[in-house]
């Protein structure tokens, strides 16, 4: 018992340095953000819209989540759900990445392609380490630890290490871009990719051994519909999941929460173009804007576990408004002759992604908590799906905005009528949030400990059942 305790939390810390890996890469590969951008700014002469619109091609990868879900739920390969992915991921950034680097301006779409596929394995990363992260957390719920308080915990420092990986690069990315070209942040970038396959080699996973799988294809011979049944019955498995209630609930939520914009696309030629920031200006706005997140975190966890989701939703949504009040007054030049362009806008920028992380914070432990057993990765995925998805939506809706508004990468007249709009749209969550019973936010939150011991004693009977029936087979075999 001792020593398969001691296997055990081997398994638990390795599986954890693995994921603070990937959360860390999935941080620090942010250092080529500002150089793509300036990349289809000056080298590709790309219009404000239209900047937009290739942003939005890059969230796709970020949108068809669950497939990836689906595909380690379902698809081993050489026996392993995880491991074998992350190496294929390895592979296909680090080439995406070569091949960019010999891209002229002349290849205007195969760099669209290149970037595509390096979003795609970036993704298909971060749904690896969701996985890990749902396993770790059912890992302690088998313990019988406070599942809730465990789950928050690790969630919490995933997060953290993504903003220590993002704090590095941000500060570093606007200096390089002023020093250097383009082209060193693109090869740094092919050198992070590694990351990648170090959290793939310290991943511990049980590989499917041979012996398992004659052990399956001797019960299929003896039981030929077993296999039948049990493809049946991760099929009707996936169909609950999605019929599920709550969880198309909470998918929903997740959307809707994520569909209101912020301007992007627009403040990042209305910065450097109207109010002439350079690439070092803006790395130091990034550069506070994760200090900030890491600060939220810090205060989420510490102080703000015990409010409830429709509180911190709507301190979230009251905080952007007064934001958007600050931008649509710098816009007017309002406050010039009082706080200087630089000073106001990295204000505002640093807090909205501060608060933009408080108000993910807490429909993400709803994610996790709502994941069934064995579909870990599909159900994370979905939810992950809908925040893309909301994103995407969320840059549609600029997109129509600047168009109708006709602001270009010089054209700001109506910008702020642009700001006025997005302020109303980012009031509207609240009202719906409003007609959602608090029992759905406070399921789940934490099982009942009778519960929980009920749910060891089917799972131990499961295993010592699945044992006798394997050697029973194992014994007509001989």
């Amino acid at each position: 018992t001792n020593e398969n305790d001691s296997k055990k939390k081997s398994k638990m810390k390795r599986n954890k340095i693995s994921i603070l890996l990937i959360g860390f890469y999935a941080g620090i590969c942010v250092i080529s953000d500002l150089a793509v951008k300036y990349y289809f700014k000056n080298k590709q002469k790309v219009e404000t819209a239209n900047l937009t619109t290739i942003l939005i091609i890059f969230k796709i990868p970020f949108l068809i989540k669950p497939v990836y879900g689906l595909m380690l739920d379902f698809l081993p390969i050489f026996g392993y759900r995880k491991k074998s992915y992350l190496f294929i991921c390895f592979f296909v950034n680090s080439l995406s990445w070569c091949i960019f680097l010999y891209l002229n301006e002349e290849y205007f779409y195969i760099s669209i392609i290149c970037l595509f596929f390096i979003n795609v394995s970036l993704s298909f990363t971060t749904v690896i380490g969701s996985a890990i992260q749902v396993d770790l957390s059912k890992m302690y719920e088998n313990e019988k630890s406070n599942i809730g308080e465990k789950t928050s915990q690790l969630m919490s420092e995933y997060f953290i290490i993504k903003s220590v990986g993002t704090l590095i690069p941000s500060y570093f990315k606007g200096h390089l871009i002023e020093k250097y070209s383009n082209d060193i942040i693109f090869v740094i970038s092919t050198l992070i990719s590694f990351f990648i396959i170090i959290s793939g080699i310290i991943l511990f996973e049980e590989k499917k051994t041979e012996e398992s799988s004659e052990n399956a294809a001797s019960s299929a011979l003896l039981n030929p519909e077993e296999e039948t049944q049990q493809k049946e019955s991760k099929t009707t498995q996936v169909l609950n999941l999605i019929k599920n209630k709550n969880v198309i609930l909470l998918l929903s939520l997740i959307f809707i929460l994520e569909s209101t914009p912020f301007c992007n696309s627009s403040l990042f030629y209305y910065e450097t173009n109207y109010l002439g920031l350079n690439p070092k200006d803006l790395g130091n706005i990034d550069f506070l804007s994760q200090i900030s997140i890491i600060v939220v975190i810090y205060i989420y966890k510490r102080l703000c576990m015990n409010y409830s989701f429709k509180t911190i939703t709507f301190f979230v949504r009251i905080c952007t408004f007064a934001l958007f009040s600050l931008l649509y007054m710098l816009i007017m030049r309002i406050t010039k002759n009082y706080i200087s362009d630089l000073h106001l806008i990295t204000l505002i920028m640093t807090l909205q992604e501060g608060f933009h992380s408080l108000g993910k914070l807490p429909y993400w432990l709803l994610a996790i908590q709502f994941s069934p057993l064995n579909l870990e990765a599909t159900t994370y995925s979905l939810s992950v799906f809908s925040s893309y998805l909301g994103n995407i939506s969320s840059d549609f809706i600029e997109y129509l905005l600047v168009i109708v508004c006709n602001i270009t990468k010089d054209n700001f007249q109506n910008l702020r009528i642009l700001v006025l709009i997005e302020n109303i749209i980012n009031l509207v969550p609240m009202f719906i949030i409003l007609c959602i019973s608090n029992e759905f936010f406070a399921k789940n939150k934490e099982k009942p400990k009778e519960e929980s011991e009920k749910e060891m004693v089917n799972i131990e009977e499961k295993k010592e059942n699945k044992s006798i029936e394997d050697n029973e087979i194992n014994n007509e075999n001989k």
